[in-house]
């Protein structure tokens, strides 16, 4: 007990030692980047391949099943899934919580590397660890001018944007690369008797530039270079194909049609109506999302002069607003809580312990911020939960020690000898309930997943405020408390809320009641217990997330397979015109239309022409509620209402659907809105087996149920039939005319997809050189068996005389997971009506006894169902854990085993507050419910531990068991009730008053506050009934042992 000692004979090295941890901890808080959630490495890898061209069932025989077989059996993978669509191999790998994910990088490149049956044309596999770094803003170029004319704005305003200090990369959309095609028109190659693979070699052998060595001379060596033609049309089509013996020569261009182009589209963006570029724009991971945000708009403003009238720019889906509106929110819910906190201390206690006590809560703030700055981490949103969660907490310890100290001083010590007294008789109490606490949330790091890795930093937050909290009240406090603490010096407040004297004799009374009646008391208390866990068990629902206010939403829709980009593009325009028919200037911020692309989430996008997906951006909506109208704008500054927004936005979701389900041309509608935690459906069913015929059967089967059910709403499966396919086959008189099925593939290919034969540069540019056949011709699919082509010996033949051709259906995707085939069903709930386990639990019920008699099928649950499912366990491994270790640290501080049993008693009691704080504000239990009674679990005993210590210490100071513990229980009633009203109001403006995004975390806190204020009534009577009845065991254990 060195430091109270050091603390107390020297107050101005603490004092200085106190001022350097505030201005080192202001000076990291202004130095860490703020960001809407803490950037995190998931545990899963992707690996992607394009394949141009290929149809889903190629790309998974061809692509996928290889590289699947390498990936599959390597350690540490809990699932693989793949995605074979058209022209992509989407390979997603998730891992067991711990696993090596730098290891499996290095041996899955290697192994794939190994793999020599990858089709040639395929591009090489990508392996990348995702994460989940979210964009900062978008930057929008578009107006009443021509494509090429935007991209080239683009390029150069891309260029002053990774100038930007902050900006880590500006990743372009809705442009297309330019390309050199070389169109050859397959009737005039034939009339020529000129094979395609002739156009190809000779366009290889003649645009390269090649090496040629050096040479050694006096001067230096001396470079060799072989240039190719100049990529000029006119150029390129004076090449030579071939010559005859009289001289003649056959040119390029008198069989194909030579040209700059821009690339067919695959994807394109429109931005509030109106084709547009557009550009994301990312940060570094050491900047702040609110200063690029700033820069980057400020360097818009600048450049709207610079540019034509007829070229705009515009900032979307900026991330600093709803950084900053969150932001504010915590810091207003904190400011409130310290508030409430602040005006307890000064109410319940004397005005000068009040303050002596408030003083840990900057100082352990900034030490946490010190260690967090210090470790990399960010301000965010669950950064800033975390410190409000341990507002509360951390005035625990300096009352307890404070209060300590008063009674010793009232007790006639002098003010030294008061703090070193109190300060020793409550150290390792104080020491182990710190300890308890930071035990209870330790477990958290155990969680595992997306989940998992966003809250890590909760505990982080905790343990370094616990612990800066825990040197404040013994290195710190005393010094200040020997110094300003006074006894009847006019520091008495000035009306006590509680009188202390009545409340303890009532209380004095109530308790010797309980005690004489223990028996029946602790029977009422386990059955009240009882009836709670039975109420939550048989009519609360539980859900992982719960919805919240965000102010953007995503509009899916999937036109008919048949539909090309151009039919999409004009689908989307008469789209675009409903919703911005429906919401006003003064709802709609932004809208982004991409079509052809659909961006499911951090870690999925899917390109289909038939894809169309709207991104809206609604206004700010206007203030509600004590907190968004009042303590915001004075925590921001800010003290303009932008809001504007009437409705929220399941309001906006619920008209917009209305009106785009009768919509013609819409074959599939989805509306989704962005969530608080990791996204995804509410409701996903996987349905595994071989034949895709049998899944798509089965899948439509569970999809109409799910359409008869209230609530649910967006269903739809994936396995749907694809576009239609020409097979064609080499047939018996093509192999005696010595033509193999590759010769037959490549020129086919070549024609209709076209073939990248070289690259040339242009304006410093790589451009692509194409050959490829006139688009009538490959738009007219009826002509395939008409085609002519010249085999390498120059005969001309009828591709229908030297393959059979058969027109067939294929799928539209071929999704896999472990190695099987699988068909996914999805569907959306209102948690109003529904929850999504509740829908998961009746498909099971309905569904599943009839997979029994389906050998070789399987019915799993995935989304919500199945991430529910690991976060339970998750949390039970993490409870169990906290619960050995609370019980060693309390075994080794009582040196006894049943002692600690009864301090835990106190964990159950938080469950009656927990169950009853959700119903009455109508939460359903969620995620975070448990990860807030896991921390309540810590705090809890720290209240059955003083309770428990006192009454030991007076027992062997030689009292009466019964009085021991009437009389601990009237000395420590005031700081018993005190640290639990200071956790409870520090928790309180988030319980009330969240909104927003801020109204995610809203769950944890109700479980911390209101189980805290139920346990710790239950406490001050249930705690002194159960300690009497372990005696009374021990003591009969006694007895018969004797």
């Amino acid at each position: 007990m060195r430091v109270v000692s050091f603390s107390i004979a020297n107050p101005l090295v603490t004092n200085l030692l106190l001022v350097l941890v505030v201005v080192v901890g202001i000076t990291s808080w202004y130095a860490m980047p703020q960001e809407m959630f803490p950037v995190v490495e998931l545990d899963k890898v992707r690996v992607t391949t394009v394949f141009e061209g290929a149809s889903p069932e190629e790309i998974e025989r061809q692509v996928t099943l290889p590289i699947e077989e390498e990936l599959d059996g390597m350690t540490d993978i809990d699932v693989i899934t793949s995605t074979s669509s058209e022209g992509l191999s989407n390979i997603l790998v998730e891992f067991k919580h711990g696993a090596d994910i730098d290891e499996f990088l290095l041996d899955a490149r290697t192994a794939i590397d190994r793999l020599t049956d990858l089709p040639e044309e395929a591009e090489r596999p990508e392996i990348t660890r995702l994460k989940t770094r979210f964009p900062v803003l978008n930057v929008a170029l578009y107006g009443d001018v021509a494509l090429p004319a935007l991209m080239k704005v683009a390029e150069r305003l891309k260029r002053r944007l990774l100038a930007v200090p902050g900006v880590a990369s500006a990743g372009t959309a809705g442009e297309r690369e330019w390309e050199l095609r070389v169109v050859v028109d397959p009737l005039k190659l034939a009339a020529r008797r000129v094979p395609v693979s002739l156009v190809t070699r000779q366009l290889q052998d003649n645009l390269r530039d090649l090496p040629g060595g050096s040479i050694e001379a006096e001067e230096g060596d001396i470079l060799l270079r072989g240039l190719g033609l100049s990529p000029d049309p006119r150029t390129i089509g004076e090449l030579v194909l071939r010559t005859n013996p009289q001289g003649g020569k056959l040119l390029l261009k008198e069989v194909a049609d030579i040209h700059f182009q821009l690339e067919e589209a695959r994807t394109l963006a429109r931005f509030n109506g109106q084709p547009s570029v557009n550009i994301t724009v990312t940060k570094t991971p050491d900047a702040s999302t609110i200063d690029v945000s700033q820069r980057v708009r400020q360097l818009v403003e600048e450049l709207h002069g610079e540019y034509p009238p007829t070229v705009r720019l515009a900032v979307y889906s900026d991330l600093s607003k709803y950084v900053k509106t969150r932001l504010d929110t915590v810091k207003s819910s904190g400011l409130v809580g310290l508030v409430l906190v602040l005006l307890s201390l000064y109410l319940f206690l004397n005005f000068r312990v009040a303050v002596i006590t408030a003083l840990g809560i900057p100082v352990s703030f900034l030490f946490a911020t010190i260690m967090l700055h210090y470790l990399g981490y960010t301000i965010n949103m669950v950064s800033l939960f975390a410190f409000l969660v341990v507002l509360g907490m951390i005035v625990d310890d300096a009352i307890i020690v404070t209060e300590n100290i008063y009674r010793h001083m009232e007790g006639g010590l002098d003010g030294a000898a008061a703090a070193q007294k109190g300060a020793r008789e409550v150290f390792w109490p104080v020491v182990a309930s710190t300890a308890t606490t930071i035990a209870a949330f330790m477990p958290m790091f155990s969680v595992g997943g997306t989940m998992g890795a966003f809250i890590a930093v909760i505990p982080v937050v905790v343990i370094f405020a616990l612990t800066g909290s825990l040197l404040e009240v013994f290195g710190v406090l005393p010094s200040h408390a020997c110094e300003l603490l006074k006894v009847n010096g006019g520091d008495r407040p000035r009306r006590r809320v509680v009188d202390w004297g009545r409340l303890l004799e009532r209380y004095v009374i109530m308790m010797r009641w309980c005690l004489h009646n223990r028996y029946l008391v602790s029977t009422a208390i386990v059955g009240v217990l009882a009836i709670f866990l039975t109420f939550a068990a048989t009519r609360m629902s539980f859900e992982l997330f719960g919805s919240v206010e965000t102010g953007q939403f995503f509009v899916n829709v999937e036109a008919p397979n048949t539909y090309s980009i151009e039919d999409s593009a004009r689908l989307a325009a008469r789209i675009e015109a409903l919703v911005m028919e429906e919401i006003g200037e003064d709802e709609l911020d932004s809208l982004l239309t991409n079509v052809g692309v659909t961006f499911v989430d951090f870690t999925t996008i899917k390109f289909e022409s038939n894809y169309i997906q709207l991104i809206i951006d609604l206004e700010k909506p206007r203030p509600h509620g004590f907190i968004e109208r009042w303590v915001t704008p004075l925590v921001s500054l800010r003290f303009s209402r932008e809001g504007t927004r009437e409705r929220d936005t399941l309001t906006v979701i619920n008209a917009i659907r209305a009106r785009l389900q009768t919509l013609p041309g819409i074959q599939r509608l989805s509306i989704l809105r962005t969530q608080g935690g990791p996204a995804g459906s509410d409701v996903e069913i996987g349905i595994l087996g071989e034949d895709i015929e049998m899944l798509r059967e089965q899948g439509d089967r569970i999809v109409h149920y799910l359409r008869q059910l209230p609530g649910v709403y967006d269903v739809r499966q994936d396995l749907e039939p694809g576009k239609l396919e020409y097979h064609y086959t080499l047939n018996e008189r093509g192999r005696q005319m010595g033509l193999t099925q590759r010769t037959l593939a490549e020129a086919v290919r070549t024609g209709f997809q076209g073939r990248t034969v070289v690259h040339v540069t242009r304006e410093d540019h790589r451009v692509p050189v194409r050959v490829i056949y006139p688009e009538q011709l490959r738009r007219e699919g009826t002509a395939l068996q008409d085609l002519q082509v010249v085999l390498p010996s120059g005969k001309v033949v009828y591709l229908g005389d030297v393959a059979d051709i058969v027109m067939s259906r294929g799928a539209n995707v071929v999704k896999r997971r472990d190695m099987q085939r699988m068909a996914t069903v999805t569907a959306e709930v209102d948690p109003t009506v529904v929850t999504a386990i509740e829908v998961s639990d009746q498909v099971q019920r309905e569904f599943g006894p009839s997979y029994e008699g389906l050998p070789g099928y399987d019915l799993i649950f995935l989304g919500e169902k199945r991430k529910a499912g690991h976060s339970i366990q998750d949390m039970l491994r993490a409870m169990v854990i906290a619960l050995a270790v609370i019980f060693f640290i309390l075994a080794a501080l009582f040196k006894s085993l049943l002692d600690p049993l009864v301090v835990m008693v106190a964990i159950p009691f938080g469950i009656i507050g927990v169950i009853f704080g959700h119903w009455a504000l109508g939460f359903h239990l969620q995620f975070l419910s448990l990860v807030g009674f896991l921390a309540l679990a810590g705090i809890v005993v720290n209240d059955s531990l003083i309770l428990v210590d006192f009454a030991k210490r007076l027992r062997d100071q030689g009292w009466e068991r019964l009085e021991a513990m009437v009389e601990a229980g009237r000395v420590r009633t005031r700081p018993i009730l005190l640290t639990s009203i200071t956790t409870f109001l520090g928790v309180s403006p988030l319980i009330f008053f969240s909104t927003g995004q801020a109204a995610f975390l809203a769950p944890m806190a109700v479980s911390l506050g209101f189980g805290l204020l139920f346990a710790t009534a239950l406490i001050l009577i249930g705690i002194p009934c159960f300690y009497l009845l372990a005696d009374d065991l021990r003591r009969a254990v006694m007895r018969r042992e004797t």
